[in-house]
Order: structure tokens, then C-alpha cells, then sequence
């Protein structure tokens, strides 16, 4: 006995939204799966816990305060924020203090990227598919007025169903617009303050170990 995997009056509800939208809902169509594929992958990759775990600030402190032996270097997390400045920086301390900040603000200029990747297609698609849909629209226009003619006593009836089919697009477009607005500027707030927690975590290891990190002023 064979399972269907897709309800039919699902497909026969898909296809009748692909045949009043015509050609512009291919692109929205993509819009839409791009932008939750994005939502779905930074929700993942954005928690607060897996970029700044507990435990790895204090990882970091024991080893400083253990000497900071190359060979007990702590094994570095992929996600974390403080690892990937500090594996960086632990084979050249200590630094001059001007080195030592540009140095970690080039580092922390590389994790702000990382973390905002994807959000680039979430604002793209936020100006886009708002105007995806006004070409649709403006094409359905277009196509109603050249079947104008052609209508006879029935031109009003066939010039509103044709509106409401030509705007059918422009409602997609801004359905698929105003959630990846809303996306990309909650995940710019949610890196912005994940970025600001990890450099107090880095100011306070530093100022708690300055010797170890900053050179002397007096030396060379």
C-alpha cells in the first residue's frame, strides 16, 4: 500500500497560487525559501550559549595563571567568540598595548563577519521582494488592459478579477519583504550585543592579567 508524502490539495493549492501570480512568483518563490533557510541557519548559529559558552573564559584564565605552557594550550571551540580572538594572539604575547588592541579589534572585525554572514541576503531580499512583486503586478496590469477589449458587456467583471489577480503578487512580495526586514534587524541587535559581551569578557581577562598580555613600557 503506497503512502502519498505530499497531500494533493496542497499541490492543486500551490499550483493555484503560481498560475495568479504568473512568472513573478518563480522569484518570490526563491525569496521565500532563501530567507527561511537564513532565519533557520543564524537562529542555530546565533545562540548566545554556543558563541559565549560558561565555561570559557575561566578555560583561559587557567591557563594564564598556569603559565601559559603552548603544549596545554586550551583546545579551541569553532563558535566561540574568545577562542578565535585568543588562539590568534596566545603565541605573541605579550604585546605592546597599541599592537595588542589593533591586533584583537582585526580579530574582532573578522568575527563580526562571520556572525553576520547570511544576513546580506536577508536585507537584499527585504528591498527586493516588495519590488518583485510591484513588477508582477505592473505586468498583470498590463496584460488586463490588453484583454480589456476583447471583453464585451463583461469588461468591469474582467477588469476586477484580473486587479486582484495582478495584485496578488505585490501582497507575496511584501508578505516575503516585511518578515526579512524584521529578521535581519533582529539578528544585527542579537550579534551587536553578543559582540559587546565578548570584548567585557576579553577587557576583563586582560585587566586581571595585564602582565601577561601587555608589555612593559620600559621594554623593547
Amino acid at each position: 500500500m503506497s503512502t502519498t508524502l505530499i497531500n494533493p490539495s496542497f499541490i492543486e493549492q500551490f499550483n493555484i497560487i503560481m498560475d495568479k501570480g504568473g512568472v513573478m512568483m518563480i522569484p518570490l518563490l526563491i525569496c521565500s525559501f532563501i530567507v527561511m533557510l537564513v532565519t533557520l541557519e543564524r537562529l542555530f548559529s546565533l545562540r548566545k550559549n554556543r558563541i559565549l559558552p560558561g565555561s570559557n573564559l575561566q578555560k583561559w584564565q587557567n591557563w594564564i595563571s598556569g603559565g601559559m605552557d603552548p603544549q596545554e594550550l586550551p583546545r579551541r571551540c569553532s563558535a566561540s567568540i574568545i577562542d578565535a580572538v585568543l588562539h590568534p594572539l596566545s603565541g605573541h604575547l605579550p604585546l605592546g598595548e597599541n599592537r595588542l588592541e589593533e591586533r584583537m579589534g582585526d580579530l574582532a572585525r573578522k568575527e563580526k563577519h562571520r556572525l553576520e554572514r547570511g544576513l546580506v541576503f536577508l536585507d537584499t531580499i527585504a528591498g527586493i521582494a516588495p519590488l518583485f512583486g510591484l513588477l508582477g503586478t505592473a505586468l498583470g496590469m498590463v496584460e488586463v488592459f490588453s484583454r480589456l477589449s476583447a471583453a464585451g458587456e463583461a469588461k468591469m467583471s474582467a477588469l476586477s478579477s484580473g486587479i486582484s489577480q495582478a495584485l496578488f503578487t505585490t501582497v507575496a512580495g511584501l508578505c516575503i519583504g516585511i518578515p526579512a526586514l524584521i529578521g535581519y534587524n533582529l539578528f544585527s541587535r542579537q550579534i551587536e550585543r553578543i559582540l559587546i559581551s565578548a570584548e567585557d569578557q576579553l577587557n576583563s581577562l586582560i585587566d586581571r592579567h595585564r602582565t601577561q598580555f601587555v608589555l612593559d613600557k620600559h621594554q623593547n
